[in-house]
């Protein structure tokens, strides 16, 4: 193996530029060119190579070079690309703190990274305590030198390290190297034919694994970046953004992803007709909730299904849906590895299985990142022999394609019997009917969680002709949408957590009032029943409120903006607003509710699909 991965490191040094270096051409040829975009500004090629020279030469002239890890906690904006490129041409690697994230979890990330440094801004440089700020609007950085600096990483250096969550609890800070991330972007830039006519829109946090290929990816290929400077998810800006700027790559989580298909439908989809690519990782992708839009007219685009761990440098396998093998499979294949990356499925004794056999996805090549920082327990645990064990369940098909069959540490014990809670869901989504499914353990009953049309009896036969009886859950739960984790994915522990019953239907005979908790009752999978309480006490996150948004104005054929929601988070005073009698004469001026609105965005800033 480890003559295998030298092997691998020598064809890739032999083949690829180092990434940088492409971006400073691309900047010599187009220097006039909008290289990003974020809200009403930009910047161009030529002026992101100086400013982020200037960074580069700043962090040096303090002595941080190679082998340094420096802070970056900065919101989606324009300082965020040159950041990047400036601690990364000093030679050191940087670490993502989403000023987003609750006090707690900044220290215990600066902490465990043993973070000295921290890249922000002025406004934001409170919310890192105990590191040295160095501010992208301070007079020193505007005075340092814009000359590109004479240090540069190597390819066996570390380029970032990623906090993901830890299952004791501690988040961990997964490790990748320079050689993997070219490799990385190397792949994109060729698979996805990105070029100068590409515009990449950014609308997850930095602090998200898949968000760093598409900082860059951009960058080196004369293409645009587009950052959404917003810190909520909402569908309606998002959508103008792709519409406006003519996006043609976005790439974020499916349950991110799935709203905006759902709102684009009623305009037939001509609002990501500009799309070539949706890139979606992060969870398993539900073809039915895609179908419609592939197949219709105003579709051009391709959906890659993309899977990897932060680990592994983001992707290791990969697999391109379009209207023309939608159905090729009974699933949504893991695809292919990308190049330089060995995929292999292994029994709980590192031995290869054959073709067929379900086992524990590994990963080895040139993506396996150096593991966790300050951490060697657990790199020991996940890391051996240059092998990954991701705790994923797949297996490959004679002719090489690589199926999904859930997480190892989803097994649970119901009634007596170890089940796959993912082979259950497989077996949903066989369902014509079904459009997404999620299983859950809960007090030792399954209970199955369904996005679509079926009716009980329909499923339980459906499931009865595949699966065992005690496979079969005992309770389904037919919801709108999914509650999500701050990083776009599902969140099995919510669903744990909320009633197994249907939700109220709206029924338009009623009071405002009423619709609006049946609406809430519908988006939160639980009944709501107090008109006063607050929808960020009751769970609701970003995503929540863009689909309400969303409901809202198809339900009153009003058309009103999102920030309305967090000035009036509680059902009452949504019903005060919205009802008839109230639209001339609301309960409280345009000034207080900005003032509201400002209120509910600081007490909850997701930041959308980290």
């Amino acid at each position: 193996m480890e003559q295998l991965l030298t092997s691998e490191m020598s064809r890739l040094s032999a083949t690829l530029d180092r990434w940088t270096d492409k971006f400073e051409r691309q900047a010599q040829h187009r220097p006039t060119q909008t290289a990003v975009i974020s809200g009403t500004g930009s910047i161009s090629y030529r002026e992101l190579s100086a400013r982020s020279n200037q960074m580069a030469n700043l962090l040096l002239s303090r002595g941080i070079g190679r082998r340094e890890f420096v802070g970056l906690g900065l919101h989606r904006s324009l300082d965020l690309p040159a950041a990047l490129l400036g601690i990364l041409k000093s030679g050191a690697a940087y670490v993502p703190l989403d000023p987003g994230y609750p006090a707690a979890r900044i220290e215990q990330m600066i902490s465990s990274a043993k973070l000295h440094y921290v890249v922000t801004n002025k406004e934001l440089a409170g919310q890192f305590p105990d590191v040295q700020a160095i501010c992208m609007d301070d007079d020193s950085l505007a005075k340092a030198s814009t000359d590109e600096p004479e240090q540069h990483a190597e390819k066996d250096d570390l380029i970032y390290a990623i906090f993901t969550s830890g299952s004791t609890g501690q988040p961990k800070a997964a490790t990748v190297y320079h050689r993997g991330f070219e490799n990385l972007l190397h792949w994109y830039s060729i698979e996805l034919t990105l070029g100068p006519g590409d515009r990449t829109l950014v609308i997850s946090s930095p602090s998200f694994d898949l968000t760093q290929k598409n900082f860059f990816a951009p960058l080196i290929t004369g293409g645009t970046l587009i950052l959404d400077d917003c810190q909520t998810y909402d569908i309606s800006r998002i959508t103008a953004l792709i519409r406006d700027h003519g996006v043609t790559l976005l790439n974020c989580t499916p349950s991110a992803f799935y709203p905006l298909v759902d709102a684009a439908a009623a305009d037939g989809y001509a609002a990501l007709s500009s799309l070539r690519f949706a890139v979606l990782g992060g969870e398993p992708i539900s073809v039915p909730r895609l179908r419609a839009w592939l197949k219709h007219p105003n579709c051009r685009a391709e959906v890659v299904n993309s899977y990897g761990p932060t680990e592994c440098t983001d992707i290791c396998a990969f697999h391109r849906l379009h209207r023309g093998n939608l159905d090729d499979y009974p699933f949504v294949p893991l695809g292919r590895e990308i190049p330089n990356v060995q995929v292999s499925i292994r029994n709980e004794s590192l031995e290869i299985l054959p073709d067929g056999e379900i086992g524990e996805l590994c990963i080895s090549g040139v993506g396996v990142g150096g593991g966790y920082l300050s951490d060697p327990e657990r790199t020991a645990e996940a890391f051996a022999n240059s092998i990954y064990r991701t705790g994923d369940l797949a297996k490959r098909d004679p002719s090489g394609i690589l199926e999904f069959r859930g997480r190892a540490d989803q097994q649970v014990k119901v009634n007596g019997f170890r089940i796959e809670l993912g082979e259950i869901e497989i077996a949903l989504n066989l369902h014509e009917s079904v459009s997404e499914a999620v299983v859950i353990a809960c007090q030792n009953r399954l209970i199955a969680h369904v996005h679509g049309t079926p009716d009980v009896a329909a499923l339980r036969e459906h499931l009865s002709n595949r699966l065992p009886a005690y496979m079969v859950p005992g309770e389904f739960c037919f919801v709108e949408t999914f509650p999500l984790t701050p990083n776009g994915k599902v969140d099995r522990r919510a669903l744990a957590g909320a009633a197994a019953t249907n939700a109220p239907q709206i029924n338009s005979g009623v009071s405002m009032e009423s619709r609006v908790l049946a609406l809430w009752s519908e988006i939160l999978d639980r009944p709501v029943h107090d008109a006063t309480a607050n929808f960020f006490d009751l769970g609701g996150n970003s995503i929540h409120i863009a689909i309400i948004h969303v409901r809202l104005m198809e339900m009153t054929g009003r058309n009103f903006p999102i920030t309305e929601l967090f000035a009036l988070p509680s059902v009452r005073s949504i019903s005060e607003f919205l009802s008839p009698k109230c639209e001339n004469a609301a309960s409280a001026t345009a000034q207080d509710r900005a003032r509201q609105a400002q209120a509910g965005l600081s007490r909850f800033r997701r930041p959308a699909n980290r």
